[in-house]
C-alpha cells in the first residue's frame, strides 16, 4: 500500500523513476562494457591462443566478441526503447520546461542511448574484418 509520501513523489500515469535513470544512463554504461569488455577479449583471446579454436571457420575470440556486442546493443536498445516510451514517444519543444524534472531523464535518456547504440554498432564493425582469427 502506497503511502502519501510515494503518491506526492510520483502519479499513477508516471513511469517509475527507475526506468527514465535506465533511459538516460543504460546507453552509456551498455558502451563503456562494450568497450572494456571487446578490449578484454580481443587482446587476452588472441594472446592465449584461444583464437585457434574455430566453430564453423569462425575463431572462438570473434564468437565472444560478437556475442559482447550482440548482448550489450541490446541494452542499449532496450534503454531507447524504454525512454522514447516514457517520454511519450515526443520531443519536448515548447518553450515552456518540464512539468516534472524527471521527464528530461526520458526526453534526452532516449535519444542520448541511441547514440551510444550508434556507437556501439560502428564499434562492432572491426569485429567482421578479424573472423579469420587474431
Amino acid at each position: 500500500m502506497a503511502g502519501p509520501v510515494e503518491d506526492s513523489y510520483r502519479s499513477r500515469d508516471a513511469p517509475r523513476p527507475w526506468r527514465r535513470w535506465f533511459a538516460f544512463l543504460g546507453g552509456g554504461i551498455a558502451w563503456t562494457l562494450h568497450l572494456l569488455s571487446i578490449y578484454a577479449i580481443g587482446e587476452f583471446g588472441c594472446t592465449s591462443g584461444f583464437d585457434e579454436t574455430m566453430w564453423l571457420g569462425v575463431s572462438a575470440v570473434a564468437w565472444l566478441l560478437i556475442g559482447a556486442s550482440a548482448i550489450l546493443l541490446g541494452v542499449a536498445t532496450a534503454a531507447v526503447v524504454i525512454g522514447y516510451r516514457d517520454a511519450g514517444g515526443r520531443w519536448n519543444d515548447s518553450d515552456e520546461p518540464p512539468e516534472d524534472a524527471q521527464e528530461i531523464l526520458s526526453q534526452f535518456g532516449w535519444v542520448l542511448s541511441a547514440l551510444f547504440m550508434l556507437v556501439i554498432l560502428i564499434e562492432s564493425v572491426p569485429i567482421f574484418f578479424y573472423l579469420d582469427g587474431c
